[in-house]
């Protein structure tokens, strides 16, 4: 739990500010909202896959099992683009804002000042070492890091509540303020419901808690198909994971909107403009200076630029009765001169309960506070990594769309801490930017999750449950669609972690294609029965002849006999079994090879099911080898396509140019040539 806790729970790091800054006063009720979302919504939900996927695949297998062929995985290859979207940017967004408390720390504040990129690849290259030591030992330091901060966190919101509920006009005046900007409860309850979406932040670190199943103890009699205690203690680990941060959240939203003026949440935000000289020297400009947003503010304050003044200089600036100092840079061409005039951010944006620790408990108490948060936003990145970690080996490999070692650990670790590398430093490390791109990753998974554990209980005709379900997934998708429309960065890097994925995908499924892809040769008693007939009937090396399987009568094999043997040096008077191959699926890069046997009037047949149908020939073609002794030899007729559609038939459908394929296959496969099957083309 702490694993996936450090993920879940660090979020208290920054959501009170972002909830404060999507919802204003609204915040609590806001919070409200995505607390009923969460135990009505997103735990049920989450509570079913780890039913359904309880290895470690996450809700990604649910789909993989509703569709088949290309489509399942083509769906897997996209959404794999969100996971490295939302894992990668909890990797860096976390990183970024445990720089951000490193940097507003009032004893550091002075010497790290501008440094938040640095840290922020420093911390992130640090979790990496950690990673590449062991894996049991991030596990213990998540441990730590989440007791640490849960227990603190908790005295600082008890210690605001404490405030609150001592000070009943702190309620009422809030209150008031809500009825006169709102009128009744059930508009304020319908405002908090349409700012939801900013606040879909809080319900990241389910994926996780379902991903990260293998580590959890199950029953000393589980067994991979029914493992009841693991899935057991998965459900008790997502239901206490959401009842903890429930608390936390509805306690840090109630005390940081209540305790905290609006002004502190604000970002940084600045404006440039060019304005006449002689209007400035007789002080007459003002700058509309956005306030709690860089973009699409809500806030703009007519800020007067005093005349007479040049270079740089700050100015004091009321704001909702705060003043707050504002730089001016003023850069002189003449005639015209350039103004850029900036805000930095207040105290409480992106640290919110850090800001109360510090200025309700003493600098002490909130530098502790501080090496906490900093410490457990710096090691949410562990439950991502991990995550990562889990998921990418169990698919892309599997499917031969990734070299093999990416199903080790080590070399996975050093890649995502390179990309992790390069997102921060495109974001200049910047929480606010990423928000985003974050949040769209997270809510994309969850609809994907929401919309199999739907189709999941539809086709198993439990009605109510896929009801409730549909509209789970409709509350999902609807809050996607909202982020997106209004932060779509997410879906900009989730597009590029896509197309990144195919374009290596296919190349790799491409370069790996001469691989044997057989995990073993099953002969059914039919196909032995006419391997040891036909071994003792005929000595010397077996002949097969791949046929591609139409009719499946005498007259078929007759006429494809009568072909091979005139196209070919196969004499009238050798004997030879027909070989087919059935593709299953060829969206699957490996599998298991069942060969049976059937007589047709005087011919042999043997058919075989494979994922491809050359590597499936070369892989009987060496099993005949290993049980015989003696190189086997398999003839073919030259296809009569081109050789761009071939390519394309053997890499979508497993067909395409048979003869030379099946040769280069066995060529790497049995580097003795003199116990290498033999190929024969003719035609």
């Amino acid at each position: 739990m702490c694993l996936t806790g450090v993920d879940y729970f660090s979020t208290l790091g920054y959501q009170p500010g972002i909830a404060a800054l999507a919802a204003g006063a609204l915040s609590p009720i806001a919070t409200l909202v995505l607390v009923g979302v969460t135990l009505v919504g997103a735990l049920p939900m989450y509570r079913r896959v780890a039913e359904e996927s309880p290895h470690g695949d996450g809700s990604l297998s649910m789909l993989e099992r509703l569709l088949t062929y290309w489509p399942s995985k083509l769906l897997v290859l996209c959404l794999l683009g969100f996971v490295a979207t939302g894992f990668v940017i909890t990797m860096t967004l976390s990183g970024a804002d445990a720089a951000a408390h490193l940097v507003e720390n009032p004893l550091l504040a002075e010497a790290l000042h501008g440094q938040n990129v640095a840290i922020t690849l420093g911390l992130i290259a640090l979790l990496a070492v950690v990673f590449l030591i062991g894996f049991s030992e991030a596990i213990g330091v998540a441990v730590v890091l989440v007791v640490a901060y849960l227990g603190l966190s908790a005295v600082v919101i008890g210690n605001g509540l404490t405030d609150v509920f001592g000070h009943p006009e702190r309620l009422a005046n809030w209150w008031a303020g809500l009825q006169n900007s709102f009128g009744s409860p059930v508009l304020m309850l319908a405002a908090a419901m349409l700012v939801f979406p900013a606040l879909a932040l809080g319900l990241s670190g389910f994926e996780t808690g379902v991903v990260v199943m293998p580590l959890v103890k199950g029953d000393p009699g589980d067994t991979p198909a029914a493992p009841r205690g693991r899935i057991r203690n998965a459900k008790k680990l997502l239901t206490c994971a959401a009842a903890i941060m429930s608390v936390m959240l509805l306690g840090s939203a109630t005390v940081t909107t209540l305790l905290i003026p609006a002004a502190e949440f604000w970002p940084s935000t600045s404006i440039t403009r060019t304005v006449n000289t002689a209007d400035l020297d007789a002080g007459l400009v003002t700058m509309d200076m956005p306030m709690d947003a860089q973009e699409r503010p809500g806030i703009v304050l007519t800020v007067p630029v005093p005349g007479g003044r040049s270079g740089s200089y700050t100015i004091g600036v009321d704001a909702g009765g705060e003043t707050v100092q504002m730089s001016v840079v003023e850069v002189d061409a003449g005639s015209a001169t350039t103004i850029i005039m900036g805000k930095p951010a207040g105290g409480a944006n992106g640290r919110a309960l850090a800001f109360l620790a510090h200025e309700r408990l003493g600098e002490g108490f909130g530098t502790v506070y501080d090496v906490a948060t900093i410490g457990i936003l710096w090691f949410a990145g562990a439950s991502a990594m991990a995550g990562l970690l889990n998921i990418v080996p169990r698919y892309l490999p599997r499917y031969g769309m990734a070299p093999e070692w990416a199903r080790s650990t080590r070399p996975l670790v050093v890649l995502f801490t390179l990309v992790a590398a390069v997102v921060t430093i495109v974001f200049q490390a910047s929480v606010d930017r990423q928000a985003g791109a974050y949040a769209t990753g997270v809510l994309a998974l969850m609809s994907s999750a929401a919309f199999a554990v739907f189709l999941t209980e539809a086709r198993r005709r439990h009605r109510g449950a896929a009801v409730g379900f549909l509209v789970v997934t409709l509350i999902f998708v609807y809050t996607s669609v909202v982020t997106i429309s209004e932060r779509p960065e997410g879906l900009w890097i989730a597009a590029i972690f896509i197309g990144t994925i195919i374009f290596f995908s296919v190349l790799s499924r491409i370069s790996r294609s001469t691989e044997l892809r057989v995990k073993r040769v099953i002969l059914e008693p039919q196909a032995e029965a006419i391997f040891a007939r036909w071994a003792a009937a005929h000595p010397g090396p077996l002949r097969f002849i791949a046929n591609k399987l139409d009719a499946g009568d005498r007259a078929e094999y007759d006429e494809k006999d009568y072909d091979v043997r005139a196209a070919t040096h196969l004499g009238a008077n050798d004997p030879a079994i027909f070989l087919e191959v059935a593709v299953a699926d060829a969206s699957e890069f490996s599998g298991d090879v069942v060969v049976g046997g059937e007589l047709v009037g005087r011919h042999a047949v043997l058919r075989a099911r494979g994922v491809a149908v050359p590597n499936t020939l070369a892989a009987i073609m060496l099993e005949v080898a290993r049980q015989t002794a003696v190189p086997p030899h398999i003839y073919f007729a030259w296809s009569e396509r081109g050789p761009a559609e071939n390519a394309m038939l053997f890499l979508i459908g497993g067909g395409g140019d048979i003869p030379p394929l099946t040769h280069e296959i066995l060529r790497v496969a049995e580097p003795d040539p003199a116990r290498r099957p033999l190929v024969h083309v003719g035609g």
